[in-house]
């Protein structure tokens, strides 16, 4: 809700703990969601949840409220039982409602005994997030539960939270429901989607290496030779620039076998980052969550690794060895990034085995049924 990192401490530390007084007093609404989305869209998670209550009707027993930034692209099958308001009127929404779902921002009040609340967070982590990052951004541990992957991320996700192992339960990332669906895919051409995490972000004010160009070890003027290269090779590619990159001087690129684009005009294309994975026949990464939620898919994948000595000192990683948890080709060059192009057109793939193991220490649910389940940890019923 706050951006500024000193003045979001003021509000959480000496504002918020009077809602959280208040909120013990309230009675709430037992038919009631809150969704909430700190910054932009109804997104992420907390996007996937939602449109799985629409889908299954649920609106009709529950009244859903989704406190966001930006309402684009949705509407609603019932306007009396489905309502968008602006985040600002969310914390009033928090104290009324008996369930709350979130997974980017927070409203930092605490729970009432009467309430479920959920932090599905956004990501699985390899790079450190809350307590394990050097982001200090106050306290953390304004929810119920909050959501791991697996037994290996229970004592993870607890001490990034700093909350006990109790409050952590173990499902599968909603948004990952959507590489269940079969996708066709690009006929003549194998599609390899490229999705970076941030390094510079103005939004979040933070600076996690010093790289300057968009994209790991291709110069913001060399996109042309990228193209020819993907065009030479039979290769579809298509770049999702992370939402909290900082975009200063990027244009969106429309070329004939690569298209770059920034999370705004990905998403104004029409295009699903989870969608388009599902139909893609290799992903490109680096230490983003996204390759972590990719390896259910079970395709090949290439991490760029230019910075991650730079990276790990910085912003830092939730395992020792970060590798090991890469199961992949390594790519430390542009030479290492065409080799992968290589390898993708003619079909070598040398990491199933290692990808298999890796997906089962993090994902105890391999199945599509997440937001079923989260919706069953909550106690929300048809």
């Amino acid at each position: 809700m706050i951006r500024n990192v000193a003045l979001k401490k003021i509000f959480v530390n000496n504002i918020f703990p009077i809602f959280s007084y208040l909120n013990n007093m309230i009675v709430k609404d037992k038919n009631r969601i809150l969704i909430y989305c700190s910054n932009d869209r109804l997104k992420d998670n907390a996007g996937a949840v939602f449109d799985y209550l629409i889908e299954h009707e649920f609106y009709k027993k529950y009244k859903i409220v989704c406190a966001t930034e930006n309402h684009d692209g949705y509407s609603s099958p019932d306007k009396k039982r489905v309502t968008f308001i602006p985040k600002q009127f969310g914390i009033y929404q928090y104290l009324r409602s008996k369930f709350v779902f979130y997974s980017s921002g927070k409203i930092p009040i605490k729970p009432s005994k009467e309430q479920m609340v959920i932090n599905m967070w956004h990501g699985i982590p390899l790079k450190s997030i809350g307590k394990l990052s050097n982001i200090n951004n106050g306290e953390e541990f304004f929810f119920t539960y909050v959501c791991a992957s697996s037994e290996m991320y229970r004592p993870i996700i607890a001490k990034a939270f700093d909350c006990p192992e109790t409050n952590v339960c173990l499902c599968g990332e909603p948004k990952t429901d959507k590489l269940y669906t079969k996708k066709e895919g690009i006929d003549g051409y194998k599609l390899v989607v490229w999705a970076p995490t941030f390094r510079q972000s103005t939004y979040l004010g933070y600076s996690d290496s010093s790289m300057s160009s968009f994209l790991p070890f291709i110069d913001n003027s060399e996109w042309d030779e990228l193209n020819d290269i993907a065009n030479n090779k039979k290769i579809k590619l298509i770049v999702k620039l992370h939402v909290a990159q900082n975009l200063s001087g990027f244009t969106e690129k429309l070329y004939s076998n690569l298209e770059i684009y920034s999370d705004e005009a990905f998403r104004k294309r029409g295009l699903d980052l989870y969608e388009l994975m599902a139909r893609s026949n290799a992903l490109l990464a680096d230490y983003s969550s996204v390759y972590l939620e990719y390896l259910l898919l079970s395709r090949p994948i290439g991490f760029t690794l230019s910075d991650i000595n730079e990276y790990k000192n910085t912003r830092g990683f939730v395992f020792e060895n970060p590798l090991d948890y890469m199961p992949g080709e390594k790519l430390y060059s542009k030479n290492d990034l065409f080799k992968f192009f290589d390898n993708v057109a003619n079909g070598v793939d040398d990491y199933s085995k290692e990808r298999k193991r890796v997906c089962d220490l993090v994902h105890k649910y391999q199945d599509g049924k997440n937001c079923a389940r989260v919706l069953e940890i909550a106690g929300i019923t048809k």
